[in-house]
């Protein structure tokens, strides 16, 4: 790949989805961004601005471990607390985010009682949000053949917004001492998304990922999405 002489690669020629010739420019989301997996690196490559090929790498020596498990319920709890944070923290609802911050630091502290009552709110807070519904409405639609393509839950249907009012739904369920998904039952695999991200506008694509909750890195190889 040609690089500019401050190491920025250079946009190089290829095929648009009209048959024309347009620049292509190779450019690296991660690993280090706000509300991102760490250890995540997305190589995408664009043409103008939406997302026409993608490869995933982790970082040497990050195996995407830490996160909770089932045999700790809170904390599964809390991490999930932690996802509904950084979606709404990327779809600039701070004052939501906040509050998702809330349940999380009051299921650390082990008062259940008080990350229920948030969760409740939240929740309430949410649906109430018509702008917040606006911006998440239509980033990354993913329908039932979508979901049986790529091995998904059910609960991954739909849109950015309905993914985070499902997140919510279950973040009320895991502190009201309901069943809690754990973290790793359906979660997606880094390795695949490039093929969810492929065709995006590269501004929602951290929308997307972020509603995605996306599981730990399962292998050190680079995936391509043709």
């Amino acid at each position: 790949m040609d690089m500019a002489p401050e190491g920025i690669p250079l946009a190089q020629g290829g095929q648009g989805r009209d048959g024309l010739q347009m620049d292509v420019l190779h450019l690296p989301l991660g690993p280090v961004l706000p509300f991102w997996p760490a250890g995540l690196v997305l190589h995408c490559s664009l043409q103008g601005d939406v997302v026409v090929d993608a490869v995933t790498a982790v970082v040497a020596g990050h195996n995407g471990g830490g996160r909770a498990h089932g045999s700790q319920p809170d904390l599964a709890t809390a991490v999930l607390s932690d996802d509904v944070m950084s979606l709404l923290a990327l779809a600039g609802a701070d004052d939501l985010a906040a509050r998702a911050s809330v349940v999380r630091d009051a299921l650390v502290r082990g008062d259940r009682a008080a990350a229920r009552d948030s969760a409740v709110r939240l929740q309430r807070k949410i649906r109430r949000s018509l702008l917040l519904r606006w911006f998440l409405r239509g980033v990354l639609v993913l329908d039932q053949s979508d979901l049986e393509h790529h091995d998904l839950p059910e609960s991954y249907r739909g849109d950015a917004y309905d993914r985070l009012l499902s997140m919510v739904e279950r973040l009320q369920a895991g502190v009201g001492g309901g069943s809690l998904v754990s973290e790793q039952d359906g979660a997606v695999p880094w390795e695949t998304l490039p093929k969810l991200i492929t065709g995006l506008e590269l501004g929602t694509v951290r929308l997307a990922v972020a509603s995605l909750n996306p599981g730990a890195f399962q292998t050190s190889q680079e995936v391509r999405h043709a």
